[in-house]
């Protein structure tokens, strides 16, 4: 029995399917508010937020890197909305594959609800 589970768990290891552990959110497709849909005015506050999920060993993968937990950094306790939305994401890579962390960032301008 155990001679046919190693080997399963080795392929499965090594395929990077992150079968240990997966907590991961990913950056998704959103509309953005624009100037002339919300009271937006010259004062308004330029803000920047940050996602990232984390993976080790194509085993483990944590975080949410999603657009969402990006605007929600943004905003703070700020009470508003984010419109004029520019998003970027960034990758870093350790061997491909041994440690990574992608990020999803936000920048954009905060108007009154």
């Amino acid at each position: 029995m155990l001679r046919m589970i190693l080997p399963l768990l080795a392929v499965a290891a090594l395929c990077g399917c992150g079968i240990l552990y997966t907590n991961v959110h990913n950056a998704r497709s959103y509309r953005s508010a624009t100037p002339n849909e919300v009271k937006a005015s010259p004062t308004d506050e330029t803000v920047s937020g940050m996602g990232c999920n984390k993976s080790l060993l194509y085993l483990v993968a944590w975080g949410d890197g999603g657009y969402i937990a990006a605007v929600k950094n943004a905003l703070g306790p700020r009470d508003g909305i984010l419109y004029d939305v520019k998003c970027d994401i960034k990758v870093n890579s350790v061997l491909v594959g041994l440690y990574s962390k992608v990020c999803t960032k936000v920048t954009g301008r905060v108007a009154k609800l």
